[in-house]
């Protein structure tokens, strides 16, 4: 929005609001104008002209799933562009503002149709702030629940088919150093596509090499890849001791250990570790099964797994995921703001988003306890009319 029109726009007050900043929290009155957070005045002082107690409810920058299958029933891979935007607003509702639409390989032919039915549900919907291809050039060896029909060699015509496909939406593709080129992975960051290593059997070395042509990121650290040994390190430990990647952590309480969360966040700092739900289909539904990646799954609505117990994405969402964790490790507001937020942000380039402040984008998500009880995105969203004064 130009000035022009931000100087036109009609303030918005969230007053009495606890708002979580990166070092603290501070009751204060936000002040929104157009999309943009305008200022934090003192509590009480703000101006505007529609004005809504919060009455000391905590404030959030929005949270951000930067990988994500389905939930509701629905499958991002599967279902029609229509079905898969119109769980945006289940998001929202969440406090969830962005999600990167998480897509797992298939047959060629297949699955450039789907990429472009992932495109078009980003137009649908701005919640949708991208596409993440998990694949199709990843290791066999560890493809956990990947169908294995959609993981193929490296060709450059292929790539650019989904490149093509994606229509500008690409915003990041999982990868196996072993299974892709350094030239290919410089290509992709010249388009402005992040890079994640994930579903690799690669060692120290490659993983080493691979940072060096330019992957800053890793997908679902520990899962899907070999683990540390002594005389063997790994990718992991390459991951998390280059300051340049962030690590993706699966935070369900099924995937990983809190105590390698703990490890992850001493290691890379708030800034490099990404909460991500991982979840599919499943989620949401309680005891459940169904189909994910062309493959039977059973759920208990704690775990998702397929027939040999392998697990299969997650059924938790992420401010689930969310709480728990901060629970599990007595995590500060501020904290699980950067886990969930301000490092995905960050990660994916999203602009002024993932923190609260002036000249934010005011993406922000209300809470009432654990409960998301109103959320603005780009400052739009209707909040409840009780709140309102006068």
């Amino acid at each position: 929005m130009s000035d022009h029109r931000l100087e036109n726009a009609t303030p918005r007050v969230l007053r009495n609001a606890a708002v979580v900043l990166p070092d603290r929290m501070l009751l204060a009155d936000l002040v929104i104008r157009g999309p943009m957070v305008e200022s934090l005045a003192p509590a009480g002082k703000g101006k505007g002209t529609e004005i809504y107690d919060l009455e000391g409810k905590r404030v959030t920058p929005g949270l951000i799933d930067a990988h994500i299958h389905g939930g509701w029933g629905v499958d991002f891979y599967r279902d029609e562009a229509e079905t898969i935007a119109a769980t945006g607003e289940k998001f929202l509702a969440s406090g969830v503002t962005s999600v990167l639409l998480t897509l797992h390989p298939g047959p060629p032919d297949e699955l450039l149709g789907r990429v472009q039915n992932a495109a078009a549900a980003c137009e649908l919907s701005p919640v949708f702030a991208g596409i993440h291809l998990e694949g199709p050039f990843v290791a066999t060896d560890r493809k956990g629940a990947l169908p294995e029909e959609g993981i193929v060699p490296y060709d450059p015509v292929y790539l650019k088919q989904l490149i093509d496909a994606a229509r500008g939406k690409l915003r990041m593709m999982t990868f196996a150093p072993e299974a892709l080129p350094s030239s290919a992975l410089a290509q992709m960051r010249s388009l402005g596509i992040g890079m994640s290593i994930g579903h690799t059997s690669c060692d120290l070395a490659a993983t080493e090499d691979a940072i060096r042509a330019g992957a800053r990121r890793c997908t679902h650290l520990c899962n899907a890849m070999p683990p540390i040994h002594h005389r063997d390190p790994g990718p992991i430990v390459g991951l998390l001791l280059d300051h340049r990647v962030r690590v993706e952590l699966i935070c369900d309480g099924q995937h990983v250990d809190d105590q390698m969360i703990e490890l992850a966040l001493r290691l890379k700092g708030n800034d490099g570790v990404i909460a991500v739900s991982d979840a599919m289909p499943l989620a949401g539904m309680g005891t459940a099964a169904g189909t994910f990646c062309g493959q039977e799954v059973q759920s208990d609505g704690a775990r998702a797994t397929l027939a040999d117990g392998t697990l299969a994405g997650s059924v938790t969402f992420l401010p689930e995921a969310l709480r728990r964790t901060a629970r599990a490790l007595d995590l500060t507001p501020s904290r699980m703001v950067s886990l969930g937020s301000t490092a995905a942000a960050r990660d994916l380039g999203l602009p002024r988003t993932g923190q609260i402040g002036s000249g934010c984008r005011a993406d922000l998500a209300i809470w009432d306890g654990d409960q998301a009880v109103g959320t603005l995105r780009g400052g739009l969203g209707t909040l409840p009319p009780a709140w309102r004064l006068g």
